[in-house]
């Protein structure tokens, strides 16, 4: 998530989005009282090497002894805690509905608020390689569609742009234009920093045909009816 108080805007980072590139690009054009969640070690050198800022403002006040706590725990035991730190702040794919304990209400409501989302057909293939990955006997792509993996995603892609079932964001953008969709925000919000987005996450998909070419009718089917919302809202077709 970015929140950029100066120019009024908050990006709400969706799963399987290039949220990761997207997050990049805008802070270029944060401040220093600007939210900006972390990425993984790796995002964050690219980031920095680009010279933008990186995160900060993301543990609200009330919960700073906890991070300090945290950050000591990790220190003392070598031990992962993302969880623990997504419990007490901003996180990079956190939810509008769990954003707005620590987000001031007014700004909620008066800032430009965006996100994207992705075909789902296409969004279910990209998914299906990233749980495999690395995988020395992973499940087969039909086990994955009838997941409740997958059923999870579309879940929470959902509860990215919406809040107790209501639409809760200004802007729709797709996945498949996202450049173009970025460079448009940076002109219609008058950004300054650079649009241009940087090349992050790894490609773990071993299969680059097309999805109507990956899929069969049944699998096909099922997405559609898990994504059904997205796919009227965004009006994408298989």
């Amino acid at each position: 998530m970015i929140i950029n108080h100066r120019n009024r805007f908050i990006f709400i980072a969706n799963r399987k989005t290039a949220s990761t590139s997207i997050g990049i690009a805008l802070s270029s054009t944060c401040q220093r009282k600007d939210v900006i969640t972390p990425l993984s070690a790796r995002d964050e050198a690219i980031r920095q090497d680009l010279g933008y800022l990186g995160p900060r403002n993301f543990i609200p006040w009330k919960n700073k002894l906890n991070y300090l706590k945290l950050r000591i725990q990790k220190k003392l035991t070598k031990k992962n805690i993302n969880r623990q730190l997504e419990q007490i702040g901003f996180h990079t794919h956190i939810k509008p509905q769990e954003a707005l304990q620590y987000l001031n209400r007014e700004c909620w409501e008066t800032y430009f608020k965006f996100c994207f989302v992705r075909n789902p057909w296409d969004r279910a293939i990209s998914q299906y390689f990233w749980v495999i990955r690395g995988k020395k006997a992973p499940m087969d792509l039909d086990t994955f569609i009838n997941s409740r993996s997958l059923q999870s995603a579309a879940k929470n892609s959902k509860e990215m742009y919406t809040i107790n079932g209501k639409f809760s964001v200004d802007r729709i953008c797709h996945y498949e234009n996202v450049q173009e969709e970025v460079n448009q925000i940076f002109e219609e919000l008058n950004l300054s920093g650079s649009p241009k987005l940087p090349e992050t996450k790894r490609q773990f998909r071993s299969d680059h045909r097309h999805y109507r070419d990956i899929l069969n009718d049944g699998q096909a089917a099922r997405i559609a009816s898990l994504f059904k919302h997205e796919i009227e809202l965004a009006g994408y077709s298989y």
